[in-house]
């Protein structure tokens, strides 16, 4: 008597850049919305194999862990030679990861009909069927120091996959023009933004704090004029988010912002704990400098800001100019970004425009973003 094979189940193979348990950032976001409609097996960067033994990992008893990490997502971690991003180990590294990856399709019984590789450092792997995507969530060439890694690898990595892939999705207007120009790159290019989560707002009517708010990750990104503008200023300012500084200089005057009279930082919170401090702020600050890689991005914290009914002021980059609504404050050099901190502060008017922030947000979900990267796999033929 043969036995009947069970047919495999169809799945979004993704490989971020980042782990499951990093800062939930862009692909952590995309991931929850696409599993909303179909199955997705989550690829973490692999571990190095000496970080194998830590606590809490079980990973040195056995070379694939496969886990269910959220509703539809599941999770594959596996190890890899130490140094594996660089040019020397990377093929070696990526023979092993397309064997874990296989080893998990086996194992769930699944079958990838896309792949979605959104990091600057890995590759799509061989022999797996299926619409490749690659998804450009910065400029990574620009960021490679960023990163702490090299520039030379980040831009040859970036060619091979967009060699490769059948189409690429970026976050930019202006990084979609850079990959256009890319020497060599056959794969069309197409703009999808970072989006947002609507939070449910158990009472709108509570009125906003008279101060401004920055949410998210204290680093060399951020135009530390603009903070110390609005600081000088005498306005009280809430902080949250981890410090990830590399550079001396960002780090001094980071310590100087943070110990301002008039600054509380809270560190990184969890979601739970951030939402009411969303609702209350009186305005958010997207105070980003003026550089290749910022350029290039689009700052989550914007959207996020918006998606609570918060005024909003931001630097001048090509993403907010995207957005194209009035209800983000456009602001050049470190003395208007302030003046409009103020001027928003100061006008009652402000604090009605709060459900049209959250409908221009509404336009920008993740489950929005999740039917477009579905609708650019059906029409894209591999």
């Amino acid at each position: 008597m043969t036995q009947r094979r069970t047919a495999a189940q169809e799945t979004l193979l993704y490989l971020p850049g980042s782990r499951w348990d990093d800062v939930r950032g862009t692909d952590y976001r995309l991931a929850r919305a696409l599993a909303v409609h179909v199955p997705v097996l989550w690829i973490d960067p692999p571990l190095p194999i000496h970080l194998a033994n830590r606590p809490g990992s079980s990973l040195g008893r056995q070379s694939v862990e496969i886990t269910e990490v959220a509703p539809g997502i599941t999770r594959v971690r596996s190890l890899s030679v130490p140094g594996f991003a660089r040019w020397g180990l990377s093929s070696v590294a990526r023979v092993l990861l397309g064997r874990a990856i296989k080893t998990a399709l086996r194992r769930c019984q699944l079958r990838p009909f896309a792949t979605i590789l959104s990091s600057p450092i890995s590759s799509f792997p061989t022999g797996v069927e299926g619409t490749k995507v690659l998804y450009v969530t910065d400029d990574w060439v620009a960021g490679a120091g960023l990163m702490n890694l090299s520039r030379r690898f980040v831009q040859r990595k970036l060619r091979d996959n967009l060699r490769t892939a059948d189409v690429c999705a970026t976050v930019s207007p202006h990084l979609a023009s850079v990959l256009e120009g890319t020497p060599g790159a056959a794969a069309p290019v197409v703009l999808i933004p970072n989006g947002c989560d609507l939070p449910d707002l158990e009472d709108p009517g509570v009125p906003r704090r008279r101060n401004a708010g920055l949410i998210g990750q204290l680093n060399e990104r951020l135009d530390m004029q603009l903070l110390e503008a609005v600081q000088d200023a005498g306005i009280p300012l809430l902080v949250i988010g981890p410090r990830t500084e590399r550079d001396a200089e960002t780090g001094r005057r980071l310590d100087a912002f943070l110990a301002a009279p008039n600054v509380t930082w809270l560190g990184q919170l969890p979601a739970k704990e951030l939402a009411p401090h969303l609702a209350e702020i009186g305005v958010g600050l997207t105070p980003y400098a003026d550089t290749a890689f910022n350029r290039s991005s689009f700052p989550l914290k914007t959207l996020e800001y918006l998606a609570s009914g918060m005024p909003v002021v931001a630097s001048d980059l090509p993403a907010v100019r995207w957005l194209n609504t009035e209800l983000v404050a456009v602001a050049s050099g470190p003395a208007e970004f302030a003046n409009q901190v103020r001027r928003i502060l100061d006008s009652p008017e402000e604090a009605g425009l709060g459900h049209l922030r959250r409908d221009v947000a509404s336009l920008h979900t993740w489950h929005v973003r999740a039917n477009q990267f579905l609708g650019i796999i059906q029409g894209v033929k591999p």
